[in-house]
């Protein structure tokens, strides 16, 4: 099969939330970008029918604004979120309920606004790399092997695959025994009766006006089965707890997050199968244990599940600074700081079944996120973001949720852009020009009012 060749100023791999962050301010930042993604479609693990979370800290200040705000507000214009809302009873102070089909739409236009460029249904396959420099990314899609070269490549593909091919040095899963978190199965049912239902078995509730119709409704939503056990026990439910949670932007209709699927690795192609395969076999008996036996639940029935298995660990890479979860636990800031994350370190056991919540402590409820974690080692113009970046297994279980990684792809595309402009790798990037520039536009990363209002 033939190579044909196309050149950018910056690649960017992976069309996820960190791809679209990344995407979004180099476009803006004015070099030419290639994002390549592959599915039809933006958004990554936002798909799967989860809210996004947190734009708020520990103590419910917002800290995040920049993209991923400007993100949520142009979908609030279109009737397809909430915007964020708070939580009694629950892990995090908000969250932010969306539409998936409105986010497709949005971040496809925003990309496209600020003049980059997006080749979908285009998968990776191997990368050229000569003394620690990647001089391109081969890629394959209908039309067949195509090499993209680029100076700066920015890695948003969440399991690190160019890092790690490229030779940049990483670990897997938690130092005891190399085990992950486990992955999850979102699925969408219709016909439900929320309210009613969460009198049965809820636990905490965000009530909020629906995007569309300003019904008061409760959005987000966790439950536990526990006044259940007994059924739960005959019926061999899965659950490796009584707590599971949902959400939605429509009445009737809610996404679930029950499914708890171990001992898979989301690097292994025969690991990713057996999970889709556990997923829906999961999702099958929770939908018919839910009719069975929750009142709300009778007349209900399965709408979707999400496109794909939401992996929640694999790679680590290893960079110029390794992200603690002492780091995120106290509340750490750092003078190359470029995000800050006020979401708890959530740990869902790969053994037990259980989920286990560390808050973030500090003045602000917040920790910064060190531009020197997306910088890998050994690998001289590439970048990385969203959960690959340089984190422990416990950092990495507060620093990879989505608001965060479209946070750190934003400076992840203007360190990108920087490198470009001056002919420098992400290594040497004057690191008060990048927070500098950051802040310029929009990001919250110093002291005084957070742009976009509270």
């Amino acid at each position: 099969m033939s190579l044909s060749t196309r050149q950018t100023d910056v690649l960017i791999v992976g069309g996820g939330p960190a791809g679209i962050g990344a995407a979004v301010a180099a476009a803006r930042n004015g070099v030419r970008v290639l994002l390549i993604e592959r599915y039809g479609f933006l958004g990554g693990v936002a798909n799967v029918g989860l809210c996004i979370h947190t734009f708020h800290s520990s103590i419910g200040k917002r800290v995040v604004a920049g993209i991923p705000w400007e993100l949520v507000t142009r979908m609030k214009e279109l009737g397809g979120s909430t915007g964020p809302v708070f939580i009694k009873h629950a892990h995090m102070q908000t969250t932010t309920p969306i539409d998936v089909e409105t986010l497709k739409y949005v971040t496809q236009e925003m990309i496209l606004e600020a003049g980059g460029e997006i080749l979908y249904h285009t998968t990776a396959l191997e990368v050229l790399v000569e003394d620690g420099q990647i001089k391109g990314v081969v890629v394959l899609n209908k039309g067949g092997r195509l090499l993209i070269e680029a100076p700066i490549i920015i890695d948003c593909t969440g399991d690190g695959d160019i890092a790690a091919w490229a030779g940049a040095p990483w670990e897997k899963g938690r130092p005891i025994d190399g085990k992950m978190q486990r992955m999850s199965l979102v699925f969408k049912m219709g016909g439900v009766d929320l309210p009613r239902a969460l009198d049965a078995i809820g636990k905490g509730v965000a009530w909020a006006p629906l995007p569309l119709t300003g019904q008061v409704y409760p959005v987000w939503w966790s439950a536990t089965l526990r006044n259940y056990a007994n059924k739960v026990e005959a019926e061999n439910l899965f659950l490796g707890t009584n707590e599971f949670w949902g959400n939605t932007v429509r009445a009737g209709e809610t996404n679930i997050n029950a499914s708890r699927i171990q001992g898979v690795d989301g690097t292994s192609g025969d690991d990713l199968t057996r999970a889709e395969i556990i997923g829906k076999q999961q999702v099958h008996q929770l939908t018919h244990y839910l009719r069975k036996y929750v009142p709300g639940f009778e007349n209900s029935y399965l709408l979707a599940t999400a496109p794909f298995v939401g992996v929640r660990e694999t790679r680590r890479i290893i960079g110029e600074y390794v992200l603690t979860g002492e780091d995120c636990v106290t509340g750490r800031k750092f003078p190359d700081g470029i995000a800050k994350v006020g979401y708890p370190v959530d740990i869902h056991d790969p053994t037990s079944g259980k989920t286990l919540f560390t808050p973030v402590q500090g003045s602000d409820g917040s920790y910064d996120i060190p531009y020197r974690s997306l910088v890998p080692l050994k690998v001289k113009n590439l970048l990385v973001s969203g959960r690959c970046i340089s984190a422990t297994h416990e950092a990495l279980a507060s620093s990879r949720t989505m608001v965060t990684a479209m946070m750190v792809g934003q400076a992840a595309g203007i360190a990108a852009a920087i490198c470009v402009r001056n002919g420098i790798q992400p290594r040497t990037v004057d690191t008060d020009l990048l927070r500098n520039t950051l802040v310029q536009q929009g990001v919250h990363l110093v002291e005084g009012p957070v742009p976009g209002g509270e």
